[in-house]
């Protein structure tokens, strides 16, 4: 008898525990279970948002206080619905840009909302820019500031949201979509469907303040620059200095999602054809007879606040050995290659450029009609057509050669673009910038612009009464199309033969399994500055597939092709090819002959390990204070990216259960323990009476 009353007290608890635990609300949602049972999904580690910082303040986003963000969700269409509290707004791509700008300017609707996901499973928006109106318009030469240059920018690089903001990958957005109808459809009672943002920020204050504590670190990384040909003697103690015409492109872009950030038509695109088309001259043998010294810079940092050229220049003030025989005396043309992305037409089947120069005030900066000249007549017989832009413009786009020109006004010098008066390409500096479905015609473009600009450089240089480079669109294609899919594509991206025979190409997993190896133009963050400029070990990718690429195009006789350089080479010549992990001589490199050499890119207003502290400071020094001031630079904005801890950012989305169920799970589960609990006592006692009649 008491061991059938054990029995049926231990079925009668199991019942209950199961009938309590086990519920079915007809949604297919469990009304009482604890979070570990709950259906979630999550996204880690990127496509988030993140705080930089520079003199002004804080930019970007950002959880408060650092704590993790928990609240419902909801669709931007269904915020009207009441509801006490904070929510997480899920937005359509297309319509972001309404919406954030509004939580920019509408108090009370921020006070609604606590965190924002971009869905972009409805489409992309068909034009988008982060960046301002006029970009960095303080280093304008001119004083017209309110130009529109940028007709769709919103600004949002320049802004601080304070809030998480992600943009989704497709299937977390299908997934939060529909949790967010569950919610609008339930009115947000009962239980709701939250997001859980992990999006804690180290830094505070400015980025003076943070780079002090310790919080923040740099952006920047490194540009390069190459002479073609090699300098005999980047010292000139014993040849002398010849005049350079110096072309320049940009490296990287900016966007409010930095790990998605690609570039394509903002930089990328004119980095690839000023690759080509110095590909082109080196292979047609034409600069062993210049009587001009070519020179080419790929700049990193520029989209912010033009860092990259400024340190450019502050190195070449200091004759430092970054810069070595790269003179800013022997410098009077410069060529800079801007966005050309979206030059090519395809009912006419040809692309249109044009020149911009920096004419006003009159006489006051170089003559361009040299330049212009020829670069009109190096379109001759190709399908580019290159015009001089609208006088009506108040002076140079956003370029890299207004800096040239605030140290040495009279520089000649221009700058080739696909507009005129204002952006052309439909994603300037935004993360839909990734040349998709518009690959084939940045190939035509980017063919184009190389062949005019190879064209012009060699008129440039050439001796008087040397004919005409020989070149067809045929070649020019080829190379414009291989060294686009390094540059422009996710696959082969950086995988490409030209890549990957000199680098280890960095491979990205995403959440979905897909991967990628494409080129990402957000520069980044500096730990350290290297000291070595000829060293590629420990640079970032982008820069050092630029260093080894035009290392290796560039290099003449003597040349050690020998010798296993494993990073470094005596006297002048550079180690190309070097791969880390490399298990075999192929990947150790060679030293070659070559003017080629990484520059840092990072603000003047800090420093590197100063006194030893291997670590970064705000730079006193009077000598870049005194130089700035001479060229009547505006104050450095110091742009910095803020430390986060581990596992950072994180994404989860989950059911939470109301709070009337969560007080049903206490309460039953305190009775669960207390039953099992009195079950337990009885049992063992009824078993010891069975021990004591027996």
């Amino acid at each position: 008898m008491h061991r059938h009353a054990l029995v049926l007290s231990f079925l009668v608890v199991t019942a209950w525990s199961t009938l309590c635990m086990g519920k079915d609300d007809m949604q297919g949602w469990k009304q009482v279970k604890g979070l570990k049972g709950a259906m979630y999904a999550e996204m880690n580690y990127g496509r988030a948002c993140i705080k930089l910082l520079n003199i002004s303040g804080p930019q970007g986003c950002e959880a408060p206080d650092q704590e993790a963000v928990v609240a419902p969700l909801v669709h931007s269409k269904d915020l009207g619905i009441p509801y006490k509290g904070k929510r997480v707004v899920v937005v359509p791509a297309t319509g972001a840009d309404e919406f954030l700008s509004q939580l920019l300017t509408d108090s009370e609707m921020r006070s609604r909302v606590a965190g924002v996901l971009v869905d972009l499973t409805a489409g992309r928006p068909t034009r988008h820019s982060t960046a301002e109106k006029f970009p960095s318009a303080a280093y304008a030469l001119y004083d017209n500031h309110s130009y529109v240059w940028n007709p769709v920018g919103t600004g949002f690089t320049r802004q601080y949201f304070g809030m998480p903001i992600y943009m989704l990958t497709a299937s977390l957005a299908a997934e939060t979509t529909g949790r967010a109808a569950y919610n609008a459809y339930n009115k947000f009672k009962g239980g709701r469907h939250v997001a859980r943002m992990v999006l804690p920020m180290q830094a505070k204050g400015d980025s003076l303040q943070c780079i002090a504590e310790d919080t923040c670190l740099p952006v920047g990384g490194y540009s390069v620059w190459t002479a073609v040909p090699p300098l005999p003697d980047p010292t000139y103690a014993t040849v002398p200095a010849r005049s350079i015409t110096l072309l320049v492109a940009q490296m990287d872009s900016n966007a409010m999602f930095h790990d998605t950030v690609k570039g394509a038509a903002t930089s990328v695109a004119g980095l690839t054809a000023a690759l080509a088309a110095l590909t082109l001259l080196v292979r047609s043998g034409a600069p062993t007879n210049y009587t001009r010294q070519l020179a080419f810079v790929a700049l990193q940092g520029e989209g912010f606040d033009y860092m990259g050229s400024k340190r450019l220049l502050y190195e070449m003030s200091l004759n430092s050995s970054y810069v070595q025989g790269l003179r800013m005396e022997s410098i009077d043309q410069v060529v800079e290659v801007g966005p050309i992305g979206a030059a090519w037409n395809a009912g006419d089947n040809s692309s249109t450029f044009y020149l911009h120069s920096q004419r006003n005030p009159p006489g006051k900066y170089g003559d361009v009609d040299a330049l212009v000249d020829a670069a009109k007549q190096a379109a001759d017989g190709t399908q580019a057509r290159v015009l001089t832009a609208s006088p009506a413009n108040p002076g140079l786009p956003p370029s890299s050669l207004a800096s040239f020109l605030r140290v040495n006004p009279s520089i000649s010098g221009l700058v080739l673009t696909d507009f005129d008066t204002s952006f052309k390409g439909p994603y300037y500096q935004s993360e839909y910038d990734d040349g998709l479905n518009a690959f084939q015609q940045m190939v035509e473009a980017i063919t184009d612009a190389a062949l005019v600009l190879a064209r012009m450089l060699h008129s440039l240089a050439m001796p008087s009464g040397s004919s005409d480079l020989a070149l067809n669109r045929t070649e020019a294609a080829a190379v414009a199309q291989a060294l686009a899919s390094c540059t422009l594509t996710d696959s082969p991206g950086l995988n490409c033969p030209e890549a990957s025979a000199l680098i280890n190409p960095e491979t990205r997993m995403y959440e979905d399994g897909t991967t990628s190896t494409a080129i990402f133009a957000y520069p980044g963050v500096m730990s350290f500055v290297s000291i070595l400029p000829k060293r590629s070990s420990n640079k970032p990718q982008v820069p050092s597939f630029i260093f080894n690429y035009l290392g290796n195009l560039t290099a003449v006789p003597p040349r050690n092709t020998s010798a296993i350089c494993s990073g470094d080479c005596e006297a002048s010549l550079t180690c190309i090819g070097w791969r880390y992990d490399s298990t075999d001589n192929s990947g150790k490199g060679h030293c070659l002959n070559t003017t080629t050499n990484f520059v840092p890119s990072y603000s003047l207003r800090l420093a590197y390990n100063v006194d030893n502290s291997s670590r970064w400071s705000v730079d006193k020094s009077t000598r870049r204070l005194e130089w700035e001031k001479n060229y009547s630079w505006p104050e450095d904005s110091a742009w910095t990216e803020s430390n986060w801890p581990e596992n950072t950012p994180r994404l989860m989305v989950y059911q939470q259960e109301s709070t009337s169920t969560q007080v049903i799970t206490l309460v039953v589960g305190l009775l669960l323990t207390a039953g099992t609990a009195a079950v337990s006592w009885i049992g063992l006692k009824l078993f010891e009476r069975h021990l004591k009649v027996h």
